[in-house]
């Protein structure tokens, strides 16, 4: 004869199965939340980074990569902050080696920094760069860069992409310090600038006296068309002191 089934004792053991599964996937969930909060480790150890930290080590930051936290994610993509060209139209690939060639050739390199696959290049010169387009005033603003704006500039697929990828608030007396690939999909702009949260209106403090500071490491990811924002714990500086060191 078959053993009857203890039914209590069954549904018993298919509790704990399910307590116990639901335990491990809430504690994966939330580790995977911890993870995400704190600096990718693919930025964390990369070669860009590691000289990046090591500069500001070595002109006296107390700073540690796994200070930062993340403290906002925006997206990148904005039609009336880039332009798309097919390389297959009229005249557009020949305009994208020339514009290749011709900032390969700029002198001082130290604001422009180009992907592994040579074919894209950040410029975050502390300038106004670009030109105004008098024919065109509708299109004028995505063609002239400020010293706050940073400049994609690359092919992506059958597509040369331009770009005001990243522009950060001139009242926080923000600069951009350092740019580095990860990869040809993800790559990371370095901004000092003055705290705030969104809306909030800043007392006035200028680069030449002391102003409360931090670091935020923006991780854009083209493919996702993510920015995420870390940033760092504050500290005190004079900022018209630093921006040479940096």
């Amino acid at each position: 004869m078959y053993k009857k089934i203890d039914i209590p004792a069954l549904l018993a053991v298919l509790a704990l199965f399910i307590l116990t599964g639901a335990t491990v996937y809430l504690n994966y969930a939330q580790q995977k939340a911890v993870d995400r909060s704190k600096l990718p480790e693919k930025v964390e150890l990369s070669k860009g980074f590691q000289k990046w930290i090591t500069n500001l080590k070595n002109k006296g930051f107390e700073i540690e990569a796994d200070e930062f936290r993340l403290k906002e994610e925006n997206e990148i993509y904005n039609t009336t902050r880039m332009s798309v060209f097919s390389v297959d139209d009229n005249g557009i690939e020949e305009a994208f080696e020339a514009k290749l060639a011709e900032y390969k050739n700029i002198e001082n390199q130290k604001f422009i920094e180009f992907s592994p696959s040579d074919r894209q290049f950040l410029d975050y010169r502390p300038e106004i760069r670009g030109e105004r387009n008098e024919a065109n005033r509708e299109n004028e603003d995505k063609h002239l860069y400020n010293p706050n704006d940073v400049q994609f500039y690359g092919l992506r697929d059958d597509k040369v992409i331009e770009a005001k990828i990243l522009s950060c608030k001139l009242e926080a007396n923000c600069y951009f310090d350092r740019a580095y690939f990860i990869d040809n999909h993800v790559f990371v702009i370095s901004e000092v600038s003055r705290p705030f949260e969104r809306g909030q209106v800043l007392e006035p403090c200028t680069q030449n006296e002391p102003c409360i500071y931090t670091f935020k490491e923006h991780v854009i990811d083209l493919i996702n068309n993510q920015d995420l924002i870390y940033e760092s714990k504050p500290f005190e500086i004079v900022l018209s002191d630093k921006i040479e060191g940096f």
